[in-house]
């Protein structure tokens, strides 16, 4: 917060004098640094929620072609144009999102590349609407409160809009959305076990970036007084995306940093090829094509790798804040998750073959086995990351939604097998995620700072769970920095911040020291004796396992070997052979 308090008004200042001083070319310049900062810090956004996008610059055109069809040719106010503008250019946005943003991998940015090569290829075809090729002229100049806005009014309109932009976003970044955001890029299925629904969120940041790419258009066709398709090739795509890389995308900062360098490298290398080496052409271009390799190899946050983790992690922290009295769900009844006959397949493979176990209330259930018997594949299904191929799922005799972003509203939480945390964050806003389906803040409540209270009680929270299991002195250190061991009772501190009735562990102890499984052995016993929690435990630590659990399931093979309770599975001559070890 103290970062974005201080670079917004450094910006202001060096804005405000800047426009005053410079020779009004100069100033211009300044006015396309601007619009191209609002299109990077949309960009920028989309990137940081793990989608990338190679057409960025359609829709910064179409941003700018509809304010100057309206107000040209239909006599439409300018203002009244701009915002049709963007209004026109979020619902293709969401039309385009819809059918694309389900692609994965390198089918997704391919896919929004043809978008903007489509787009590009309608402003230039369009002819009597666009004027083709030659492009748009006589756009009616801007003027506000009868003020006509010339080059330097139109410059600092641009900048009000970066700075406006700036602070909204910085907003977004450091709550709900924004979480949810880099929680989606780290790992989709993370994200959704705690309640985000990936598809929306990706779609409404998708929106976002559209709208501020459609805005940067609006004003950039009040500036110029002209438009060509040329401005919105797929080139300049390109171009936003070196300069957001160059940047850093984990911040807003970044993308006017990121634009701030371009300008100045471009400059400079027009400068030193043309007039000084006397070399013709675009030389520039092979400039930028090495800097962006360098980026991406050495600087991986851009820019932004120089400032302190803690200025970029958006927490509103300085210190760690004071617990909220953590009794999650407290009250809540008896539940028992239930998986009947359940049978999984991947193609001709039987990884679960009819299990049937129970997890009720007030108990540790463990579930043990063999690497490979289908202990994790049965938690996917438990929690709905993947369909039951036979079988059924049921909390309390009633079907699990079939989307795991809707089992943690039935109560239901859960751990990984292999630590799936945020890097970026620290270890505070990581377990804020585990609370994402109790917040009802939304964008535009992020945007204009109204989620204050829903952020400090989240955090409270957090910050309580952190302490159930032995982290809060470390609340505000970012979670990359921990041991693995450390990870581990992150994620378990996570889960709890759901509240849920049903918590799954998913090899917990794993990495864990000594002390770190006997503050894991008690919180499972608190958790049994004190809340009533119905515990489902996967360990390879037998001897956590024997002092825990109350009640044993044995997998292998995907099939259920034994059940019973602890001392019946440790004298099961077939858990001995197949698990245990020893003479059967």
């Amino acid at each position: 917060m103290k970062l974005e308090k201080f670079s917004f008004a450094a910006v202001v200042a060096a804005v405000a004098a800047l426009i005053v001083v410079l020779p009004t070319y100069y100033v211009g310049l300044l006015a396309l640094a601007g619009i191209n900062a609002l299109l990077c810090m949309g960009l920028a956004f989309l990137l940081a929620a793990g989608q990338l996008s190679l057409g960025h610059a359609a829709f910064f055109g179409v941003g700018a072609y509809v304010p100057a069809i309206l107000a040209r040719d239909h006599g439409f106010a300018p203002l009244l144009a701009m915002l049709l503008g963007v209004v026109a250019c979020m619902a293709m946005a969401y039309v385009i999102g819809r059918i694309t943003l389900r692609l994965r991998g390198h089918y997704l940015p391919l896919a929004t590349l043809a978008w903007g090569i489509v787009i590009y290829v309608c402003f230039v075809a369009a002819i009597e609407l666009t004027g083709g090729a030659s492009g748009m002229s006589d756009i009616p100049a801007l003027s506000i409160f009868g003020l006509d806005m010339g080059t330097r009014e139109m410059s600092a309109l641009v900048w009000v809009a970066v700075g406006l932009v700036f602070v909204a976003l910085c907003r977004i970044y450091r709550g709900r959305l924004g979480r949810s955001a880099r929680a989606i890029k780290a790992s989709p299925m993370m994200a959704a076990a705690f309640g985000v629904d990936v598809a929306a969120v990706k779609v409404k940041i998708f929106v976002l970036s559209a709208a501020l790419a459609a805005l940067a258009g609006g004003l950039y066709t009040y500036y110029m007084r002209f438009v060509s398709p040329s401005s919105f090739a797929i080139g300049e795509s390109f171009n936003l995306l070196i300069m957001v890389v160059l940047g850093g995308f984990v911040h807003p900062l970044g993308a006017i940093l990121g634009v701030l360098a371009f300008t100045a490298i471009k400059l400079g290398a027009e400068y030193v090829f043309a007039n000084l080496l006397g070399i013709p052409g675009q030389m520039e271009t092979m400039l930028f094509g090495a800097i962006l390799i360098i980026a991406l190899l050495r600087w991986p946050n851009g820019l932004l790798t120089w400032f302190k983790p803690q200025w970029l992690s958006a927490a509103d922290y300085r210190e760690p804040p004071a617990p909220a009295p953590f009794v999650p769900g407290a009250g809540a009844p008896k539940r028992v998750l239930r998986a009947d006959e359940v049978g999984k397949r991947f193609g001709g493979l039987r990884a679960l073959n009819g299990v049937s176990i129970e997890v009720p209330s007030a108990r540790i259930t463990g579930l043990i086995g063999p690497n490979g018997a289908g202990k994790s594949t049965l938690f996917n299904v438990m929690t709905s990351v993947l369909p039951a191929t036979e079988g059924r799922i049921t909390l309390d005799g009633e079907p699990l939604p079939k989307r795991s972003c809707d089992v943690i509203m039935r109560g239901v939480a859960r751990t990984f097998q292999h630590v799936q945390l945020v890097p970026g964050l620290t270890v505070l806003q990581n377990v804020m995620i585990g609370g994402y389906s109790q917040g009802r803040a939304g964008l535009f409540a992020a945007a204009l700072g109204l989620d204050h209270e829903e952020e400090s009680a989240l955090a409270a929270q957090a910050q309580a769970a952190l302490a159930k299991v032995g982290l809060a002195d470390v609340a505000l250190r970012s979670v990359e920095s921990l041991p693995l061991g450390s990870q581990r009772l992150v994620e378990v501190a996570r889960a709890l911040m759901a509240n849920p009735d049903v918590l799954l562990l998913d090899e917990p102890a794993a990495g864990l020291r000594g002390p770190e499984k006997e503050t894991l052995a008690a919180l499972m016993r608190t958790l049994r004796d004190e809340r009533g929690m119905a515990v489902l435990l996967v360990e390879h630590d037998m001897d956590l396992v024997m002092r825990c659990v109350d009640y044993l399931f044995v997998l292998n093979y995907g099939a259920l070997l034994a059940e019973g309770n602890r001392n019946e599975v440790q004298k099961n001559p077939a858990v001995i052979a197949a698990y245990l070890g020893g003479d059967a």
